[in-house]
């Protein structure tokens, strides 16, 4: 955090490489050091109240709906009928907040590492996650999500949502984009199960994002790369799904619809049929287009983000 000028305070985010972003800050609301990072929530003037990690914008209240709803929706669309869904990360209970609009879910457990994020954003950002942890689908693991994956039961799992932080060099989520962890969540999953990745920015960090894509596509036989842009992350945010059965963009704009007014309930602010080929449009452009260059990921040879 930087002061600039006389009477303005500002949060400063390196994005990338060469690329600062800052802004401006009307409130501090609270500023603390867990056991596993730094966390800071506050009100800014462009984007409204914001979780903030290590640095990095996590969510914000002005945009949040365009991440969280990019990252579950396709996903489950494609399963059609989840029942059972794990989220590993996902603090702010917004992730878990769009998985409970499906009425065919039955439980869903969301498995956090550090418990004081899921605290302090329960305490001032209620907003996010509207009553989850209320919810009798819902429960709460206060773990580290592949050890907690170990023991569940193979095939258990309709969708695994991975809603963790980037892969920064000796960040705790950085084994979650392994392909060792990939295969762990192929046996977790049934039949017609879903895995779906938060794959970090298709602009700023296209090795990274290529390196997530290219890993899971030596894992899931149906394998889709989505990108949506978030205002708050100043960039297009890529997104990875893998399925066992159905391809993510094997659906048309109308089954896309007809499945979401029959199993979704309450209101959605993004996601639609043309959305979803919109999310499919712009990471196929993107893909196509990168000439970055790529690696599998594997536990002795993990990838960090810049």
């Amino acid at each position: 955090m930087a002061t600039v000028g006389v009477d303005r305070l500002w949060v400063s985010e390196l994005v990338s490489e060469g690329f600062l972003a800052l802004y401006s800050v009307e409130k501090v609301i609270e500023s603390i050091k867990t056991n596993y990072q730094n966390v800071l929530i506050v009100e800014t003037t462009p984007f409204g109240k914001c979780l903030i990690i290590d640095g990095k914008v996590q969510s914000s209240l002005l945009d949040e709906h365009i991440y969280h709803e990019s990252l579950v929706h396709p996903a489950l669309v494609t399963v059609g009928n989840p029942l059972n869904v794990l989220i590993i990360g996902g603090g702010e209970g917004a992730t878990a907040r769009e998985v409970l609009k499906w009425k065919t879910v039955e439980s869903v457990v969301m498995v956090e590492l550090d418990p004081s994020v899921v605290q302090l954003c329960r305490r001032v950002l209620p907003e996010m996650s509207d009553g989850v942890f209320e919810d009798r689908r819902f429960k709460l693991v206060v773990a580290e999500g592949r050890g907690y994956l170990e023991s569940l039961g193979d095939g258990s799992l309709d969708a695994v949502v991975v809603d963790v932080t980037d892969p920064y060099e000796g960040a705790p989520s950085q084994r979650l984009y392994s392909q060792e962890f990939y295969k762990l969540v192929y046996r977790k999953l049934g039949d017609n199960g879903v895995l779906v990745t938060q794959a970090t920015s298709v602009v700023h960090s296209p090795f990274t994002f290529k390196s997530i894509l290219e890993t899971i596509r030596t894992v899931f036989p149906c394998v889709t790369p989505l990108a949506a842009y978030v205002p708050s992350f100043s960039s297009l945010w890529g997104f990875v799904v893998g399925s066992k059965s159905r391809a993510c963009n094997s659906l048309l704009v109308e089954q896309i619809d007809e499945i979401l007014s029959h199993h979704i309930s309450g209101p959605l602010k993004f996601y639609s049929g043309e959305v979803h080929n919109m999310l499919l449009q712009l990471a196929e452009i993107y893909v196509r287009l990168s000439s970055s260059k790529y690696k599998i990921v594997r536990d002795e040879d993990l990838v960090a983000i810049p």
